[in-house]
This record gives structure tokens, sequence and C-alpha cells, in this order.
């Protein structure tokens, strides 16, 4: 490495320090030198000066007395012409006045004046003076002379030193600044590959101040590198992020209505590629385009809230053509355009679509929830109401012999009858109604149903009934699903006035963990689906999301009671299963009915009840447990003409302290809910302690109570629903071993 790989300003200042203290060495050295050689040069001519006075004065004085002018001019300018001295004067004051040389007076260095003796008798008498001049100039030539010398040996040393400073400085630091310099300038894009090296050889470098520096810059390395590696790691996880929420970037000038930037997510949101974003005009593309379902109010007051530089956060409706719909939350940011300094409105999105529809859902459900509950409530008085009414009609037939009074009556019974069906499908949809579930192949009891399907949907309208092969068997109450069948048959047929296509499909199907992610009280698993299907009107999106509140109808007044799919979503709720409508307007409606598959294949089938027209228990013991009076009184009423000999009590404690004074009862007839402290549950199990082998039969207008769980009854457990006729009851009798 030379001095010339180093820059042109770096070699300068290298040369500038390496030089200016060698020249002010010189020229000291010259400073020191020069009075040295002054003053060594003017003692040497004082004394050649002396030495040719003290040589000469005898042989002058001789001439001088012998008045030889002639001779002593010669001398004197041989003196001079010899260079012995530069001027020389010899005087006498009067006649004699010879001169050699001349000698400026502000130049003489040194002057000599030697008097001049006579001879012999007169060797006392001053007869003249001789004066020898020497001047400067001599000196200054000796001193240049030796001045010249010295310089140069001072130069050659000078170059010499220098040569020996530059390497050393060379090798103990211009080299090594270098090394660093080039390490540095052409940094490498891969820092850990940064290293210097300061070594020479196999010599290594004693710690000095660059060893530091180097030391220095590596730790510096390893910091940029840690922070680097920090830096990725958080931009990774952001991106992660990001990627794993797909929350989407983009920003558009709100002067110019022009997009600035965009990423993947936020275009993947409008449907579009980057570029497709980018070309877009942001009111006319996006706002009256995408946004068209929006709330122009709305958007007016974004704006205003923009231009007041606030940042806002919305949730706003993507209308992306194809009947495609998404829910975009969006977090909007005003900032000032760091060159131009015009409005630039950042936006953070991300697609709530999802989370958008199970909050309707939710909404939806807790909806149908708050009303089963009043539902429900509502249809345990109004059994209860029924229940009387329909008994004592019953009672009063019984005595009736006129035809026109009996008529009557059986027109009232008709009623009480339909307010009875009516209150069943409250709390089928209130998810209330008693179930009693049994594995059945789906497909057989529809086919089995066929002809009443086939009756109740007119012979303008071709029903279809299509099953595939292998069908599971589904878990739920058989009697219930023909019911909920006929509604959705019925609500098909409305839907086509002139005719049309009804088909009911059944085939076997998985619900998926992403299916049940989306939509609320489903689990997945395997189900069997049924699915009815019209060609008739269809029904909007508003519709459908009213579709299944109860009392809602499209249908004409007088023409429905707006309570099929209602009951329908109940009992598929209540089954553990789940119901989904699908409609599009002109192009039909399809009703998908899913229902569990059956856990095992050999579940037995509940007996039939037998329903004889009259029964009569003559000598049976049946204690009455019953709050309402009225319905007690009923009930007594009843079974006194079925032959049989009644107790009743009010209330557990009331039945408790009458069975301790009756020796014997066949059956307990007790309602579920009951007063006292003790509901019928309770009461039959203390009664079991007296009457062991005594049968039980529950009576309820509500079935959230003590023998149902998830509106299914107990295993070997007997329940009347209320209102129940004198055949139903004595069915039941017979049932449980009457």
């Amino acid at each position: 490495m030379t001095l010339s790989d180093f820059p042109t300003d770096m070699r300068a200042i290298i040369w500038h320090a390496i030089l200016l203290p060698m020249a002010g060495l010189i020229a000291a050295a010259c400073v020191i030198s020069g009075f040295f050689y002054y003053n060594l040069s003017h003692a040497d001519i004082k004394d050649r000066v002396d030495g040719l006075a003290a040589a000469n004065t005898v042989h002058m004085q001789a001439h001088v007395w012998q008045y030889d002018l002639g001779t002593i001019q010669e001398l004197i300018d041989n003196y001079v012409e010899t260079g012995l001295v530069n001027a020389v004067q010899i005087t006498d004051g009067n006649r004699i006045h010879l001169t050699a040389g001349t000698v400026d007076p502000s130049d003489v260095a040194y002057a000599l004046e030697v008097p001049l003796f006579g001879l012999g008798q007169s060797s006392g008498r001053k007869i003249a003076t001789m004066r020898l001049e020497a001047s400067n100039a001599e000196i200054w030539q000796n001193v240049l002379s030796n001045l010249s010398r010295t310089v140069l040996i001072a130069i050659g040393f000078v170059f010499v030193t220098a040569l020996v400073i530059l390497r050393l400085v060379n090798r103990a630091l211009l080299r090594p600044i270098l090394k660093i310099s080039d390490t540095l300038k052409n940094l490498p894009e891969d820092l850990e590959t940064l290293n210097i090296d300061l070594s020479d050889g196999q010599e290594v470098r004693q710690p000095d101040e660059l060893v530091r520096l180097v030391d220095a810059i590596h730790e510096m390395r390893d910091q940029v590198l840690a922070a680097q590696l920090a830096g990725e790691t958080s931009e990774k996880r952001l991106a992660r992020a990001a990627k794993l929420t797909r929350l989407g970037y983009a920003s558009f000038n709100f002067e110019q209505d022009r997009f600035l930037e965009c990423d993947e997510f936020f275009a993947e949101s409008c449907n579009m590629t980057i570029d497709q974003v980018l070309a877009m005009d942001v009111r006319r593309d996006f706002v009256e385009t995408i946004l068209r379902d929006e709330d122009p109010k709305k958007i007016r007051v974004h704006a205003k809230q923009f231009l007041g530089g606030r940042t806002v956060e919305t949730v706003v409706k993507y209308n992306l053509g194809n009947n495609e719909v998404r829910f975009v939350r969006q977090i909007l940011h005003p900032v000032p355009d760091p060159v131009t300094g015009e409005l630039v409105v950042e936006i953070a999105s991300l697609d709530v679509t999802d989370q958008h529809i199970a909050e309707e859902q939710l909404l939806q459900a807790q909806k149908l929830d708050a009303i089963g509950k009043l539902t429900g409530g509502v249809a345990h008085d109004f059994n209860n109401l029924l229940a009387v009414i329909s008994g004592n009609i019953e009672l009063t037939l019984l005595t009736l012999e006129s035809p026109s009074e009996r008529s009557y009556l059986e027109v009232a019974l008709s009623a009480v009858t339909s307010g009875a069906t009516l209150t069943q499908q409250l709390l089928s949809f209130a998810r209330k109604q008693p179930l009693s579930p049994e594995a059945f192949d789906a497909a057989k009891a529809i086919k089995q149903s066929s002809a009443l399907l086939r009756t109740s949907v007119g012979d303008a309208i071709d029903l279809e009934i299509i099953a595939d092969g292998g069908l599971w068997k589904a878990f739920a109450d058989p009697e219930k699903l023909k019911t909920t069948l006929i509604n959705l048959v019925v609500n098909g047929r409305d839907a086509m006035p002139n005719g049309g296509a009804l088909t009911i499909e059944v085939r076997n199907t998985r619900l998926d963990r992403d299916y049940a992610n989306h939509n609320i009280e489903i689990n997945e698993g395997q189900y069997v689906c049924i699915t009815v299907t019209d060609s008739g009107q269809g029904m909007s999106d508003d519709t459908i999301q009213r579709a299944l509140e109860p009392f809602f109808t499209t249908k004409g007044v007088g023409k429905g009671t707006g309570l099929g799919l209602p009951m329908a979503f109940g009992f598929a709720k209540q089954s553990g299963g789940h119901l989904k409508i699908y409609s599009e307007i002109g192009k039909g409606t399809s009703v998908k009915l899913y229902l569990p598959r059956a856990r095992t294949e050999s579940e037995a089938k509940r007996p039939d009840r037998p329903t004889p027209l009259r029964a009569k228990f003559k000598g049976m013991t049946v204690l009455i447990v019953e709050d309402n009076t009225d319905l007690r009184k009923t009930y007594e009423a009843m079974l006194d003409r079925m032959g049989c000999q009644v107790h009743s009590a009010a209330d557990g404690p009331s039945a408790i302290a009458l069975a301790q004074n009756l020796p014997e009862v066949d059956l307990i007839l007790s309602d579920v809910v009951l007063p006292g402290g003790m509901d019928g549950n309770q009461v039959a199990r203390r009664l079991a302690e007296f009457y062991p082998k005594a049968a039980v039969i529950f009576m309820s207008g509500f079935t959230e109570n003590s023998i149902t769980h998830n509106g299914r009854l107990d295993e070997g457990v007997t329940l009347l629903q209320k209102p129940f006729t004198a055949n139903d009851l004595a069915a039941a009798i017979l049932a449980v071993g009457g």
C-alpha cells in the first residue's frame, strides 16, 4: 500500500503533517548554523588580519622609513588581491597616503590599525599608521557556502527521516485507517461478514486506539445486527399478524380522488387487483359504486371529519355485484402530504363479514330466545285455561242427548283443539315441547306420510320425494318431524299460487367446523339433511331475516299464522339440529332441516299409545295433585266417569298428608309445577314411599321442569301435555298398566 492509494485531500494532509515539521527543523538548523558560521568566519578573518599585520609590520615599517612608496603600494595591492583583506590604507597624516581596495564603512566586519615606527634611533617614533579592513561580504560568503552544505545534508537527512516516518506511519496508522475506510466504504449487504483485521501477517497488533476503534465498529455491527434482527422479527410478526387478520392498507388523495397506495388484502376486499384499485376514481368508482348501499349523509359526515383532522372508525358495506356483499371495518386517518400539503387519508381495513353475520345471527337468536320465553309462559297459562274448557265440554257432552246442543259444544271443543294446536306450535318454536326422540329412517317416515303431504299441496303442484341410498338413521321425534314437514310443504304450496314443483330431498351430510363457526347454535358433525325446495316467488333478504319470528307472515290476512317456519326452527334446534333458509326472488326457496345422526342403530322405538274411545277403570284408586282448582275438579269428574275412586290435593305437602290416611293408591296423577316448595317429581318420589307399586302420570302445560331435559322426557316418564282429552287420559292410564 502506497501514499497514492489515499485520496488527494488525505495525501495533502499527510504530506503537510510530515513536511511542515521537517521544514521547520531545516529552518531552525539553518538559523543556528548561520549564527555559528558567522561567528566562525568573523573569528577567522580577525585571526587572518591580525596575523597579516603581525607578519608584515616590520617589513612595512622599513619601506615607509625608506620612503619606498612604490614597494609599499605594491605590497598593499598584493594584500588585497590575495584576499587577505578587503582594504589597506597607510598614512602618516601628511605626505604618505596609500590605499588598496575599498570597503563600505557600513560593511566593515573587522578593522585593525597598526602604528608604524622608525628604525634605529627613531624606533620609538611613530612615522605612519597602517589600517587593515575586512568586509562582511566575505563572512556571508563563507556562511552561505557552509549553509549550503548544511542544507543539503539536512535535506538528505529529512528525506531519509521522512521516508522512515512515512513507512512507520503507513504501517502503524495509514494502512489500518485505509483498511478501515475501504471496509466501511464497501460495506457488505450482510453485516455478519463485516470483519476488520488489523493484524500484519502473523503479527498480532497490540491494543491501541485503532484496535479500540475497530472493536467499537465490531460492537456497533453487533448492535446493528441485533437491532435488525429485532426489527425483522417485529416486522415479520406484524406481517404475520396482518396476514392472519387479513388487515388491509390503502391511502388516497382526498383532493384528487385518487388512491396512492394499496396492499393485496385491501384490493382483495374489493375483488380487485392492486393496479385496478390504484386506477380507480375514489368518488366515482369506490364511493358511488362499491359503497352505494351506504348512507350518503354518513359519508358526508366522514368527509367533514377528515377535513377537520379527525380519525374515523366505522363499518361499511361493500356491494361488489353478483349479490356479493362484504362488511369491512375501517379506520381512516387524515394526514397532510409532506410535499404538497394536500390531504391524504390512510385506511386500515379488516373484512368483518363473518363477524357481522355472526353478530346478526346472535342478535336474531337472542331475539328468538326472548320471544320463546314469552310464548312459552303464555302457552303454559293458556293451556291450563284450555284444559278447563275442554274438560268441562267433554263432561257436558257425556250428559247431553240433544243433537243440536251437542253440535254447539262440539264446535267449541274443536276451537279448543285448534287453540291447543296453536299453543303446541308456540311451544315448538320456544323449544319447550316435549320430544320423544328415537333412531328412525327419515326417508321411510316421509314416504309413509306422502299421501298426507300430497293432499296438503294439492293437484296443481308436483311433489317429488328423493332419498339417497345408504341413509343414516336420524335421531329425533318422528311424529314431530311429520308435523314439521307438513308446515314446510304448506309454506311451499302457498309460495306457488299458480302451481309449480316442490321437492323433498333426504341425504347424508356433514357440517364442518367452518360452517359451524359461521352459524349460531350448531356443532360440526354428521346430520341427515331434509331439504324442502319450491319453485315459488322466493324471499328477499329482509324477509329471510324475519321469517323465523312467530306470527310474521307475508300471506294475506287469515291465510297463515306465521308459525310454520318458527315451529320448524324450534323443532330443529330442540332436536340438536339446524335449519337454514336459502331463497332468491323469482326463483324459489329451499329450507334445509338438519337432524343429528343417531349414535346407535338399535335404539328401540317407543310403543304406540293405545287410544280407546271410552275406558272403564272401575275400582282404581287415583290420587290427583293439581294446584288449579278448576282443573282439579275437571280431572276428578273425568276419572269418576271412568269408574275410579278419586282423591285430590292442591300441593305436595297436602298430598303427603293425605297419603298417610289412604291405605292404597293405584295411580298418581300429578301436575309437574306445584306450589308448596315441591315439584311434581319430588312429590311422586315421596309418595312412592307410601305406594311403591303405584303408576305415575305427569301433567304439564310447560316443559321446563324437573322431568324434561333439553325438551326431552326422562326415560320411563309418562307425560300428558295440557290440554288433553278424556281419551288421552285413558290411553295414558292403559300405557302405564292401568
